[in-house]
């Protein structure tokens, strides 16, 4: 896996400057995410974009409160990830992966194909975003 000297040399993560108003609107989002993926009268497909919109803020805020921020490129979302899990270290590995595979599917949900998730996968990913967040603020 890269660390973070190889993204910043790639050009695909850079330095940025983050106050504490940046990291409290990230998780701001994170909340607003998560509570739109409970709004049962929208489809399931809508809900897993929302509550994956959420693990992508909640990876976003752990890679700015280190001071980095993903540059908005073909596979930025990937990326993300794998920044993310450089940064928390091996015991975020599982969270990440999963939110991959769920990045995966996001893709299908917003630009291919209509009911492509369950009620269950909804549920399943709301959870464990619940847990990542959990794990992510545990190391404040």
């Amino acid at each position: 896996m890269p660390n973070l000297k190889s993204w910043l040399d790639k050009g695909e993560i850079q330095r940025v400057r983050v106050g504490v108003r940046d990291l409290e609107n990230l998780l701001a989002l994170v909340e607003r995410d998560l509570n739109d993926a409970q709004v049962e009268a929208v489809s399931a497909d809508r809900r897993f974009a929302s509550a994956y919109g959420a693990a992508l803020n909640l990876a976003n805020y752990v890679i700015r409160k280190e001071g980095y921020r993903v540059v908005g490129q073909r596979g930025h979302h990937r990326t993300t990830f794998l920044v993310t899990a450089q940064i928390l270290g091996k015991a975020s590995g599982l969270y990440v992966e999963y939110f991959d595979l769920c990045r995966r599917k996001r893709n299908k949900v917003d630009y291919d194909f209509v009911d492509v998730v369950s009620e269950t996968e909804v549920k399943e990913l709301i959870e464990r975003v619940i847990e990542f967040g959990e794990f992510v603020m545990g190391d404040q």
